[in-house]
């Protein structure tokens, strides 16, 4: 009976009070900062680089309208020697870029996307008369704009 007297004076134990959640640690106040910090570094880094490939997005929807056009007239390839000069000249200095043509011009090409294959013909079209391209089999005329498109995508800027 005194074991069960005892018993009934028992209490529940008093657990300590919640903590809070705010204001955090100064440690995860530091923690948050740091994070933030990053955060907006690689979004000002991100926000650069997209606004550097503006030409490359500009050279890609050129593209676009060149092959939509070749289908009906071949001879608006000869644009494609145009668009590679220009689309060069937004990411090299001039002194580097304006002179260079023929095998200096491919090989120029070659180096700046390295992997990508890339026909003779790039380095020949500035050459070729608007006849040229009509001449060019369906096949061949769809190699050129994929390798333009492969060197717009892939090449290294400086």
């Amino acid at each position: 009976m005194a074991e069960r007297a005892s018993l009934q004076q028992l209490h529940d134990l008093a657990l300590p009070p919640l903590s809070a959640y705010w204001p955090p640690a100064p440690f995860l106040l530091g923690l948050a900062g740091l994070l933030l910090a990053l955060a907006g570094l690689l979004a000002w880094r991100r926000w650069r680089r997209w606004r550097a490939d503006a030409y490359r997005r500009r050279a890609l929807a050129w593209l676009v309208r060149i092959e939509l056009q070749a289908s009906r007239e071949p001879a608006t390839l000869g644009e494609l020697a145009q668009l590679l000069k220009l689309a060069a000249l937004q990411a090299w200095p001039r002194q580097q870029v304006a002179a260079l043509s023929g095998t200096a011009w491919l090989t120029f090409l070659r180096q700046q996307a390295p992997g990508c294959e890339l026909p003779e013909a790039l380095g020949e079209l500035s050459g070729w008369p608007p006849e040229h391209f009509a001449r060019l089999s369906a096949p061949a005329r769809t190699q050129l704009i994929q390798a333009v498109r492969l060197w717009l995508q892939h090449h290294v800027r400086p």
